[in-house]
């Protein structure tokens, strides 16, 4: 029996030395117990939010669903497509490796029908077949060099936020001036995610967000 193998974990989309340059000061030793946890926990909830992971992957292969010759990707941006192979699924036709696509540079592929694609010997299939809704098999690089600035911007102003609470609690936030203090309780939802999204989260990142997907409607 093979047991799976479980995916590599993500690192975080910040460092403690994010943290410690807008914070102002260096950690003190039970902030620097608490930082690396925030840095992932904080990570995870963001990436969640985004349906997007920030990450960099190199030549990666996966099947996606084509709509009439067109393949639209989830996820952007798209770097460079190394190839495309269209799958046949029926028995003693073999998969065709697809060399007259379209990259439009940004998250569509088009495939012309196979009777564009100049192969002398096709089998006979391909040529009587008419994309409609097909499955294609993507060769790409793709994703994020470096996390952009303002995903750490708000991942570090979050746990900042935190580290400044002296109850650990993310649902209240206290601060003194002076003689004077006071605590609130955070408006937003509770646990580490009510201080992400007062660091502005659901704001600031919304560009980034993935949609789920599409369904197309024919008349």
């Amino acid at each position: 029996m093979t047991v799976p193998t479980a995916p590599a974990a993500l690192p975080s989309l910040a460092t403690p030395d994010d943290v410690v340059g807008r914070l102002g000061r260096q950690l003190n030793q039970l902030e620097s117990a608490r930082v690396d946890a925030m840095l992932q926990d904080g990570s995870a909830i963001i990436r969640r939010y985004a349906r997007y992971d920030f990450a960099w992957h190199d030549i990666e292969t996966k099947t996606f669903r084509g709509d009439n010759g067109t393949i639209k990707l989830p996820t952007r941006p798209n770097t460079t497509i190394e190839g495309i192979v269209a799958i046949s699924g029926i028995p003693g036709v073999p998969n065709l490796p697809v060399y007259w696509y379209v990259f439009d540079g940004i998250d569509t592929i088009t495939i012309p029908a196979p009777w564009y694609s100049g192969i002398v010997n096709l089998p006979a299939y391909w040529y009587r077949m008419s994309w409609m809704s097909e499955s294609f098999e993507v060769t790409r690089n793709y994703g994020d060099v470096n996390v952009p600035p303002e995903v750490v911007a708000v991942l570090c102003a979050a746990i900042s936020s935190e580290l400044s609470t002296p109850t650990q609690s993310a649902t209240l936030y206290a601060e003194s001036v002076g003689s004077y203090s006071y605590t609130m309780r955070r408006t937003s939802g509770a646990g580490f995610n009510a201080a992400l999204i007062d660091a502005g989260m659901k704001d600031v990142l919304v560009d980034y967000r993935q949609r789920h997907g599409t369904i197309h409607l024919r008349p």
